[in-house]
Parts: C-alpha cells; structure tokens; sequence
C-alpha cells in the first residue's frame, strides 16, 4: 500500500511540473532563491536565530532528561521484576532459562487444534 502511495504523490508532483522551458527556467530559479532565502535566515535575523538556538538547546537539555528518567525508571521496574518473579535462573551461563511449557503441544488446546470445516453434524450427501 505504501509503494501505491508514494507512486501515486510521484505521479501527481510530475504531472503538476511546466512542460514550457520558460517556465521550467522560472521554477528553478524561485526555487534556488527561495533556498537561498532559507540558508541565509541566521545571517538576516541574528536575534531570532540566537533565541530559537537557546531555546533549542533548552529543549535538547529537557528531552535528554526526559529520556533518562524514562531509562531510569524502566530499569528500576525491571530490577524490581526480576527480584520478585520466580525465573528459572541458569546459573552456568550467567542468564535466564527459557520457560518450560506445561504441555507438549506449546499453548495449543486440543480444541485450538479442531478444524472448522469438519463439524459434528456432517451428513453422507453433501452440503
């Protein structure tokens, strides 16, 4: 679905393009000015670009904490886990053991296993 999509935005972007070299000229040149516009913000704005890199630098300093205290906590849940749950504990390779299925079968029920199509009430004649 996403590569029908990405066709389809593809599709629509070209077909919207000039076909007139006038106009393809025209395109190009207010689209490397606009970048060119874009570039030199900092150099035309130099307040506004020191503001918005201290408070970008605010924001990278609140989101490395954010993700710390995430860390942080997510750690403690899981130490707190492993001390209260009774895993099976393979001392020898320094890890935890796979758990142990109770039947040989894995999770599957004997009526998991029953197919639908064969019912009980299946007559000699067909359907």
């Amino acid at each position: 679905m996403g590569m029908l999509r990405i066709a389809t935005f593809a599709a629509v972007a070209i077909a919207l393009l000039p076909s007139d070299r006038e106009q393809q000229q025209r395109l190009y040149e207010r689209a490397g000015s606009t970048a060119q516009w874009v570039v030199t913000f900092c150099d035309r704005n130099s307040a506004a670009c020191a503001k918005g890199s201290e408070y970008w630098s605010l924001f990278v300093a609140k989101a490395e904490f954010g993700a710390k205290l995430a860390y942080d906590m997510m750690r403690e849940r899981e130490a707190s886990g492993l001390a209260t749950s009774s895993l099976n504990l393979d001392q020898s390779k320094g890890r935890v053991a796979p758990a142990l299925l109770e039947r040989d079968s894995g999770t599957l029920t004997p009526l998991d296993k029953e197919p639908d199509w064969r019912g009980k009430h299946l007559t000699k004649n067909g359907v």
